[in-house]
């Protein structure tokens, strides 16, 4: 979830936890405190409750009157806090209890209670430590008790009276046992232990609740503010500004922010101007490129016309020689004054021919001044068929005189084309010059023309089965001024001339 991701989350939750974790590890060791003091008390009152028995039933005791001693222990023992008051003698046999059950028994020295006096079984009794004397143990419904060992000195009262004796060396005549129920303790303890857990609930919620609060008002709600301000400048809304609410890190964090977006505004101008002038000078080198790329396309042009000046020569020629031939046919009949209708018929036939080859002259002339003549180019929709044709009747003479065999193979299911018809011929006559000197004196110039329906595109191939280019000079065909050619037959300009038409055409 997105709340996950949240840093003032993340930081609250951290916060939260070790809240938790503080309180929790207090609570225990408070209530671990209290239990120990508790415990400490209820020795303390268990010490003297035994000094107290045992100092209501010495007399009895010095007199013998176990009568007396039973009413005493008895009664006692009729405490809601005291669960049983034993006394063993030296040989582990209980001769007063509250439980008369108890009396004659006698207990394992084993036992609990007696090993406190006794390391071994068969060893003289002795006193036993403060820390020995108590001892902590469950009954069988769970609930825990607590005895307390008294050792019975065995004082000169005791060994000088007079209804008993006993040895003088003895340091003990017996013990005391008095089990004391620790229920009102346990009640107390466990109430202590949900009032500290109820607290310490109480206390995380409301410091994680203030915590939380602290953190959303001065922590996620400007880092909010941050962000939504970061974005809006990444956006492009340099005028976006951030009320500070505060002098501290995050105040003089969104004053950084303002100052940050002010002095963008200023670098945008600047690019902006920056950018403004640089385009506008390279518009100013793109229009010279343009101009001086027009003027290379024109002067390659002119190049290739004077590369087919035998053709033109050899083109125009023909006709010419008609026309003289003709002209002199007529002269001669026009001198002999009269003409028959045969005469008539053939001078007839001779004007058409002058007529026919003269149109056929001033054609000529037409296509070389079309493709010599400097045009802006113009797209239109075009036969792709019939501007190869066009481009191949400009050379048709060149490849004769080259002694050249042209094999043409144009598709027929070819639509119109959106070209500039006269810039597509000069990239054509450029590759078919090329082809004829790579062939240099016969050879085989193969010129096609495919349709791709599924692409929607067209394909020309000029081929020729000439000398080819070397592999080192093939990278560098298109580049201007690159030529494996002799000054008088050319400067390098006819393929890349011819590349940055297919260009200009997406080809």
């Amino acid at each position: 979830m997105r709340i996950f991701r949240l840093l003032s989350f993340r930081l609250f939750a951290f916060i939260a936890a070790l809240l938790a974790i503080l309180v929790g590890l207090a609570s225990y060791f408070q209530l671990n405190f209290q239990s120990q003091n508790y415990l400490q008390m209820v020795t303390e009152y268990g010490r003297r409750t035994s000094e107290l028995i045992q100092g209501s039933t010495k007399h009895s005791m010095l007199l013998n009157n176990k009568e007396e001693t039973h009413y005493i222990i008895r009664s006692l023992a009729e405490q809601s806090h005291i669960e049983t008051i034993r006394i063993y003698n030296k040989r582990g046999v209980i001769i007063f209890s509250s439980n008369p059950v108890e009396i004659d028994q006698i207990v394992d020295m084993e036992n609990e209670a007696c090993f406190m006096c006794h390391n071994q079984s068969d060893s003289p009794i002795k006193e036993p430590s403060t820390q020995e004397r108590r001892r902590i143990f469950k009954k069988a419904d769970g609930s825990r008790l607590m005895g307390f060992v008294t050792a019975i000195k065995n004082e000169e009262s005791c060994y000088n009276a007079v209804c008993h004796y006993h040895d003088a060396e003895e340091p003990l005549l017996g013990t005391l046992d008095v089990i004391l129920s620790l229920k009102t303790t346990d009640r107390i303890l466990a109430e202590e232990k949900r009032r500290l857990i109820s607290s310490g609930v109480a206390i995380i919620l409301v410091l994680a609740l203030s915590v939380g609060i602290f953190i959303w008002v001065f922590v996620h709600v400007p880092v909010r503010k941050l962000i939504m301000g970061t974005m809006a400048i990444s956006s492009g809304d340099l005028d976006y500004r951030i009320e500070p609410t505060s002098k501290d890190e995050i105040g003089q964090l969104a004053c950084s922010f303002n100052s940050m977006a002010e002095k963008l505004i200023v670098a945008k101008q600047e690019i902006t101007a920056w950018s403004n002038e640089l385009e506008k000078r390279v518009q100013q080198k793109t229009d010279q490129l343009k101009k001086t790329q027009e003027r290379i396309m024109q002067i390659e042009k002119m190049a290739s016309l004077g590369q087919l000046s035998a053709t033109v020569a050899h083109e125009l020629n023909n006709p010419i020689a008609g026309i003289l031939t003709y002209s002199k046919l007529i002269q001669k009949k026009l001198r002999k004054g009269s003409f028959s209708e045969a005469e008539k018929k053939s001078v007839l036939e001779y004007l058409k021919m002058i007529e026919t080859e003269s149109e056929r002259s001033g054609q000529i002339v037409k296509n070389l001044l079309l493709f010599a003549r400097k045009q802006e180019p113009e797209f239109k929709r075009h036969d792709l068929n019939q501007v190869v044709e066009a481009s191949l009747q400009l050379v048709s003479h060149h490849l004769e005189l080259n002694q050249i065999s042209l094999h043409k193979s144009l598709a027929k299911n070819i639509p119109p084309i959106f070209v500039d018809e006269n810039q597509l011929k000069q990239a054509l006559l450029a590759l078919y010059v090329n082809a004829v000197e790579a062939m240099e004196h016969g050879g085989i110039l193969t010129v096609k023309t495919q349709f791709d329906p599924s692409g929607r595109k067209v394909l020309i191939v000029v081929q020729d089965n000439g000398r080819g280019i070397p592999e080192g000079d093939i990278e560098h065909i298109f580049e201007p001024f690159f030529t494996t050619k002799s000054a008088v037959k050319g400067v390098g300009l006819g393929l890349s001339v011819v590349y940055g038409i297919i260009r200009n055409h997406q080809g």
